[in-house]
């Protein structure tokens, strides 16, 4: 069975510095950058393990970087968008919980709450709803008045500020939970690599976590706990190394000892 190799994005893949022949992933304020040898490493995993982006970005922003891994190479065969709240193989995926209306939500949360901070809907977003604020600082205000107000109308929901955006999802959305309803048990033994808290989730589960010098401190801990991998660079050089010293499964290393291809 091929195991799965389970990628964030944004901090993760995706870096800020700007390299030559890389694959750009434009955004609303700026672009980020999957480096070239970072694409390379990949191709070569892709041999022997399933690759899978697991992110908060919408498809819209996630398909400049299915498309680039396509063009080097690198069939992605699963997608976790939306924090978990979409899954899926790419361009074919389903909600987790099919059942919410969120044009409904918006619309009441519109009526219910007129004086909360200025903030736009980011519409790209399916199966969630997202407002985005112009800085982190209006987020972290937005987020108790705009949870007060969708906690009076529904419960079961869960709102979380990353950067300068409000999530509002479904309680029992996550990464984790959207992975084990793509992978099954493979999940358990995937090979992971993230960055931020929203990682810890599923960082915490599966059987080799890895992280980023750099990434969220609670995440480093976690990773370091758990026997895991935690590159001495950080940006571009750090995923690249994290990825060319990732262990070949057990069955290929058996296969080499014997002298097989």
């Amino acid at each position: 069975m091929r195991r799965a190799l389970v990628l964030d994005l944004d901090y993760t893949l995706l870096h800020l510095e700007a390299l030559p022949d890389a694959i750009e992933v434009p955004g609303r304020t700026r672009s980020a950058y999957l480096a070239p040898a970072t694409a390379e490493a990949l191709a070569d995993l892709s041999n022997r393990h399933d690759i899978v982006l697991a992110t908060a970005r919408s498809w819209h922003g996630t398909e400049p970087v299915v498309a680039g891994l396509t063009r080097r190479g690198v069939p992605v065969s699963g997608v976790v968008l939306e924090d978990g709240a979409l899954l899926g193989p790419p361009a074919e995926y389903r909600p987790l919980d099919p059942g919410r209306s969120w044009q409904e939500l918006q619309t009441k949360l519109e009526e219910m709450a007129p004086n909360l901070p200025p903030f736009t809907w980011q519409e790209d977003f399916e199966a969630c709803l997202v407002a985005r604020t112009e800085t982190p600082g209006e987020a972290a205000t937005l987020l108790p008045l705009l949870e007060e107000a969708a906690l009076r109308l529904d419960a079961t929901l869960r709102l979380f500020r990353d950067g300068r955006k409000v999530y509002v999802t479904g309680k029992e959305a996550d990464k984790w939970t959207a992975l084990v309803a793509l992978l099954g048990e493979r999940a358990a033994g995937a090979v992971g690599i993230g960055d931020g808290v929203n990682d810890m989730c599923w960082l915490s589960r599966v059987a080799t976590p890895c992280t980023l010098t750099g990434a969220a401190p609670a995440v480093v801990s976690l990773v370091r706990e758990a026997g895991g991998s935690v590159s001495e660079a950080p940006g571009h050089e750090g995923i690249w190394s994290l990825l060319k010293r990732m262990p070949e499964p057990a069955a290929a290393r058996a296969v080499r000892r014997r002298g097989g291809p």
